[in-house]
C-alpha cells in the first residue's frame, strides 16, 4: 500500500511554461491527503518558489524533499539543512563573472512579509538584458534579480546556467562545459533538470540521498512510497524507489530508470495516478488511460 508520494515538480507536476500545478493536481493532492496519505514534491525548488506554484496552500508542499535533498521536511517540520561550500561556489560566480554566456543562479535566505523563512532569488554574472533575453532563449520563468557578486553568507540552492544565444546553443553549452565545472569544483555534483540548467548540489547528495530521513520520520518502507520524475536529477530517486514512474515526455535516461510509464505532464497524468491511489486506498492503481507499459 502506498503511504507517501513524491512527485518532481518541472516538467512532471507542472508542464514547462506553467507558474502553477493545475486545479485538478491540487484536487488529487487533498484526495490523498483525505484517504492518508502523505504528498510531497521532490524538487530542486525552494519554499519560495513552491508558494508560487500551490498557489500559496502550503498544506499541499508541508512535507518534501525540496534543494535536491539539501531542505527535507514532513508536515511542516523542517527535518534538515545542508548548505553548499561557499568557497566552491565563490569560484562559479567567478567563471560566471568572467563570461558573458553563462550566470550562477542562488536563493538568498531571507523573511517574507509574513515573517516565514524565504529566498531572494538572485542571477550572479548577467545584466537585466541579459537576464530577459536567457527567459527568451531557455523558455524558463527565471524570476529574480541580477547581479555581480556572491553574497557572503550561507547558501543552500545555487544553478549553473547557460545562456546561449539560442536554445540549442545553450544546451550544447551546458553539456561541453559540464566538465570543466566537476574541475573546477570537484566538490560538487553538477545535475541537469532541464537541458541548458546544471543543479549545484554536495559531491554524492541528491533527493535519493535524502530519502532515508522522510521514511524514518514516517515509519515507512520504501514499497509504500511511489514517486514521480522525468529528467537527470530524478534517475537516483526512480532507481531507488520501487514504484517508481516517467512522464511520457521524460528524457530517455528517467525513462530507463523508471518502472511505470505514463501520459504527458500536460494531460495531468501524475493527477490521473494519485486520484486512483487515493480512491483505492493507497492501493497502486494505475489508469489504462494514461499507462504507456
Amino acid at each position: 500500500m502506498i503511504k507517501l508520494v513524491l512527485s518532481d515538480m518541472d516538467g512532471t507536476l507542472v508542464p514547462f511554461g506553467r507558474d502553477a500545478i493545475s486545479r485538478r493536481t491540487a484536487a488529487a493532492i487533498r484526495m490523498l491527503h483525505m484517504a492518508g496519505i502523505d504528498f510531497g514534491p521532490a524538487t530542486g525548488r525552494e519554499p519560495v518558489d513552491l508558494r508560487r506554484f500551490f498557489r500559496g496552500e502550503e498544506r499541499l508542499f508541508s512535507t518534501g524533499i525540496m534543494a535536491n535533498g539539501k531542505l527535507v521536511s514532513y508536515r511542516g517540520r523542517l527535518l534538515r539543512t545542508i548548505y553548499l561550500d561557499h568557497e566552491g561556489l565563490q569560484r562559479l560566480a567567478g567563471l560566471a563573472c568572467e563570461r558573458d554566456d553563462c550566470t550562477l543562479n542562488i536563493y538568498v535566505p531571507c523573511k517574507d512579509e509574513r515573517g516565514r523563512a524565504s529566498a531572494h532569488v538572485q542571477f550572479v554574472g548577467v545584466s537585466d538584458a541579459e537576464l530577459a533575453s536567457a527567459r527568451g532563449v531557455t523558455g524558463l520563468a527565471l524570476m529574480g534579480e541580477a547581479t555581480d557578486r556572491l553574497p557572503s553568507v550561507p547558501l543552500i540552492s545555487a544553478g549553473f546556467m547557460c545562456l546561449g544565444s539560442t536554445r540549442q546553443d545553450a544546451v550544447s553549452q551546458a553539456r561541453e562545459m559540464r566538465p570543466q565545472l566537476y574541475r573546477l569544483c570537484p566538490q560538487f555534483d553538477f545535475l541537469r533538470p532541464s537541458p541548458p540548467f546544471l543543479d549545484v548540489l554536495p559531491k554524492g547528495w541528491n533527493k535519493a540521498a535524502a530519502l532515508g530521513i522522510l521514511e524514518e520520520s514516517l515509519g515507512i518502507a520504501r514499497d509504500e512510497i511511489a514517486f514521480f520524475g522525468d529528467s537527470e536529477n530524478d534517475v537516483a530517486m526512480l532507481e531507488a524507489v520501487p514504484n517508481s514512474f516517467a512522464v511520457e515526455n521524460a528524457t530517455p535516461a528517467a525513462k530507463a530508470a523508471a518502472r511505470f510509464h505514463i501520459g504527458d505532464a500536460g494531460e495531468d497524468a501524475v493527477a490521473q495516478v494519485m486520484e486512483a491511489i487515493a480512491s483505492h486506498g493507497g492501493e497502486l492503481v494505475i489508469p489504462p488511460s494514461v499507462s504507456r507499459d
